[in-house]
This record gives C-alpha cells, structure tokens and sequence, in this order.
C-alpha cells in the first residue's frame, strides 16, 4: 500500500529518508489534502529508470497482455485504430493521474494492454502505424 504523508512530515527528514529506504516506493506528498509531491530513494529511482517494460501483473491476470507505450497524441491515434479493427484494448497512463497533472502531459506516456488472442493482430497494426516513425 502507498505511503502518503501530509507536507508538515517533511520536517522530520531522517524519518523520510528511512522510511524512503524501508519501503523502496515512492512516498506521496500532500499539500492541504491534495497530492503536492513524490519522493524516494536513489536506488528506487534509478530501478525505475532502468526497468524494461514489463506486462502489469494485475492485467496479466485478467488475461492482457502488454502492446506498446506511446505518447498521448500517438495513444489517441491507436486507440482510434484498433476501435475501427474491433480490438478490445485497455489503456493505463505512465503516471497516474495526480503526478501526470503536476508533471505535465510532456512526462506521460500510455500503456495499451490486449486480451492475449488480440495480441498478434493488434502487434501488427501497431508496426504499421508506427514503422515510420522508426526510419
């Protein structure tokens, strides 16, 4: 479960950096009852810049299987692409929606999921709309 602290908590830094440490997570940061910052450690930064794109455990057990990750203008493309080609899709942003709001739109990205028997013809459409880009 996240680690959401009130703003005042940031006074007592030994505690935040520990519990940072602990926890290995980021802890959210709230302003007047409103999400105002992410912290965490070093080392669950870097991890989080390092990790490979992975399947989200939660969808793999629904049955969905990993698509791509795209910029939100190219998202609203392929979201539009594989509606007109009867895909079923779920779409998951990078950021979650208070960090993405703080962050901007600039720092998103969003995650398409497929049910496992879609995942070879949608990885298709997904090169054609997007082999270009790649040349």
């Amino acid at each position: 479960m996240p680690q959401i602290r009130p703003i005042t908590d940031l006074r007592n830094t030994t505690e935040i950096s520990e519990l940072c440490h602990a926890k290995n997570e980021p802890i959210f940061i709230t302003k007047n009852g409103y999400g105002d910052l992410v912290i965490m450690s070093m080392e669950t930064y870097e991890a989080l810049l390092k990790s490979p794109i992975r399947e989200h455990p939660a969808k793999e057990a629904e049955g969905m299987c990993f698509l791509t990750e795209q910029s939100p203008i190219w998202a609203g493309m392929l979201a539009d692409v594989l509606r007109q080609h009867g895909v079923p899709f779920v779409q998951e942003s990078s950021l979650g929606a208070g960090l993405a709001s703080k962050m901007g739109s600039l720092s998103e990205t969003i995650r398409f999921f497929v049910p496992a028997p879609y995942l070879t013809p949608a990885s298709g459409l997904v090169e054609e709309l997007f082999a270009k880009e790649t040349e």
